[in-house]
């Protein structure tokens, strides 16, 4: 095979072909450049039709929109016929990969820009059906579709002959957003600007903007909306301002806030368990209600030291029994001779410190506190003449 009228890249695309062993005879031309020769290729190795766009006239652009739509079952034949360009077909393609009517903004009187608008109203769910589209220009509608996300009446702006949407349209947000939530106690201008500002980019705030948020809250939501989280989980009246943080600080580093996010817990139960999921820990075994947040906290230290918590998660021991018995798990020590509700947190203690210096205190659990410090401090001193005498340094 003589490869001295091609190029390097476009001898490259051939013996990938060959290697696959597909027919390269229908790329192998020079009149396609090494980008064509690829989306052909990529076309008979997915056993597509390629003869729908292995032509010269279509550039590697094109031909990969045809090839992707032919990939998703959905063949384009006839809008190719119809003449649209590269980029309508682009947008017509995702349309039908998406199961929707394409027919809609399949149109030569439209271009890829008024198309694209069209197509990301239709995946956000908006009825298109009551405005006149073709009358629209891609501005108008570009207006109409933020107001519909922003959730505003749009039918009083949404007029062909209407020169002045945008000014209507931010009259109509700033109104809405005033209305709703500067009632609330303390609630700033700048807050409210800001809010508009997003809902003017078309920020659907239905879910929230009829409720009373003092200042504190509301700036919850405010830095929420600027880190681009979705603040509809915590803009709500039940949260106070320190559990909107938490669920607002878990949703920025990507944890499942559902876990946490109810008023069940409070700020300090949530800030527990959002600890343990931004590492990725197990946090069932105390995300629960009946643990207070010290207990969460000891339960969790214990999980990320690769304890196994089945008897520590026990809500009859407060936290500091829990500490002791972390502690003791932690050293792999047997923690069932004195995980005990009954122990108080210092007989724990005592019992651990003694089996930590590898003593067996399994025999002295039934004395008292005090009993135990002068047996543990006994047994400590004994060691000590043990380790002078022998001279054992550590």
């Amino acid at each position: 095979m003589k490869f001295n009228k091609f190029n390097a890249n476009q001898i490259r695309e051939i013996n990938k072909g060959l290697s696959s062993g597909l027919d390269v005879s229908v790329y192998r031309d020079e009149c396609f450049d090494s980008e064509q020769m690829r989306e052909i290729r990529l076309g008979l190795k997915a056993n597509l039709d390629v003869s729908i766009y292995a032509k010269p006239s279509f550039d590697s652009k094109d031909m990969q929109t045809i090839r992707e739509a032919l990939e998703n079952g959905n063949d384009i034949s006839k809008y190719l016929e119809e003449g649209f360009s590269s980029q309508e077909l682009y947008w017509i393609s995702k349309g039908l990969k998406e199961g929707f009517d394409v027919s809609i903004y399949a149109n030569k009187k439209f271009d890829g820009y008024k198309m694209a608008e069209i197509f990301g109203a239709l995946k956000s769910g908006l009825d298109l059906s009551p405005f006149d589209i073709d009358a629209l220009s891609e501005y108008q509608l570009q207006q109409v579709i933020l107001g519909l996300r922003a959730g505003i009446d749009v039918s009083s702006y949404a007029d062909p002959s209407n020169e002045h949407m945008f000014e209507d349209r931010v009259k109509l947000v700033r109104e809405c957003v005033g209305n709703a939530l500067a009632s609330g106690e303390n609630v700033t201008q700048q807050q409210l600007n800001i809010i508009a500002h997003y809902k003017n980019d078309g920020l659907d705030t239905t879910a929230w903007e009829n409720y009373k948020f003092d200042r504190d809250r509301l700036e919850q939501i405010v830095k929420g909306l600027e880190k681009h989280v979705d603040v509809d989980v915590f803009a709500k009246p039940k949260f106070s301002k320190e559990q909107m943080y938490e669920i607002r600080h878990g949703l920025m580093e990507d944890c499942d806030v559902s876990v946490y996010a109810t008023t069940d817990f409070n700020a300090e139960q949530m800030c527990e368990i959002r600890k343990g999921l931004r590492i990725n820990l197990d946090v069932t075994p105390y995300a629960t209600p009946e643990f207070n947040m010290h207990q969460m906290y000891e339960i969790r230290q214990a999980i990320k030291e690769g304890s196994d918590v089945t008897l520590l998660a026990n809500t009859a021991f407060d936290f500091q029994q829990m500490r002791e018995i972390r502690k003791g798990l932690a050293e792999k020590l047997d923690v069932s001779v004195y995980a005990n509700p009954e122990f108080s947190a210092d007989k724990m203690y005592y019992l651990y410190r003694g089996m930590s210096e590898g003593f067996d205190m399994a025999k002295y659990v039934d004395f008292n506190e005090d009993q135990l410090k002068r047996i543990v401090s006994g047994l400590f001193e004994a060691l000590e003449v043990c380790k002078k005498k022998y001279g054992i340094t550590n």
